[in-house]
């Protein structure tokens, strides 16, 4: 997954599998990757990971990190780090404080960069 290692996912705490759907709104305190889709708002401590085939469709996405490989539809997304590889696609708002956005990236909507708002990245150190 996106080149790294094993121990990585040492915090991983919510995974959803390509061909699983999962709908109602969503805490974890660690981190989070998504092969399948996932209905509802999204709170991720850490990073989430939204794989190639994976899908969110929510209101609200608060995370401290997220790489996007896949689609993310919502309303607002809040992260002080967002990734967006040349497949990811994004329809919303945004408000990061580190954007990257690789070629061939769909991003659509308002994009802002904020200096607090509000998520609290966990430390990985």
């Amino acid at each position: 997954m996106f080149g790294r290692k094993k121990e990585d996912f040492a915090s991983v705490e919510l995974f959803v599998g390509k061909g699983t759907e999962l709908v109602g709104n969503i805490t974890v305190e660690g981190s989070a990757i998504v092969e399948g889709k996932l209905k509802g708002d999204v709170e991720v401590k850490g990073e989430l990971i939204v794989e190639t085939d994976g899908k969110i469709e929510s209101k609200i996405v608060r995370a401290g990190s997220v790489v996007c490989a896949g689609e993310i539809r919502t309303e607002e997304l809040v992260a002080k780090r967002v990734e967006f590889k040349g497949t990811g696609k994004f329809t919303g708002n945004l408000k990061y404080k580190v954007l990257v956005v690789e070629e061939g990236a769909t991003v659509s909507g308002n994009v802002s960069p904020e200096e607090d708002h509000g998520v609290q990245a966990q430390d990985k150190g």
